[in-house]
């Protein structure tokens, strides 16, 4: 857990590691590669807007079954970017996953 000031931190931090990712990323020249700048990016604006609403992001996870909110927009750009990485495959819904209901 982190409390708001350390989430300020972290939150200036994502953003700094996301460039330098971006930097060495496109010296690759590799399309999909850089498409998970985007990816970070929106996961970023994701926990501006959870820390803004209180939400501690960093326990926002599977492993504790907290979602990191998120707007259908985010998740249809996070799909667009996922499917560019991995040819058409889109893994994320629209609706929060229920942690309590047994995987398929």
């Amino acid at each position: 857990m982190m409390n708001p000031a350390e989430r300020e931190t972290a939150l200036a931090k994502m953003s700094a590691a996301s460039k330098c990712f971006y930097t060495c990323a496109t010296e690759i020249g590799n399309h999909p590669f850089i498409e998970f700048t985007g990816l970070m990016n929106e996961y970023i604006t994701a926990c501006h807007m959870a820390h803004a609403q209180g939400i501690d992001f960093t326990e926002c996870n599977t492993h504790t079954g907290q979602d990191l909110p998120l707007q259908s927009f985010q998740v249809a750009y996070i799909n667009e970017k996922l499917e560019c990485i991995f040819t058409g495959r889109s893994v994320m819904s629209h609706e929060p996953k229920h942690h309590d209901q047994p995987h398929a």
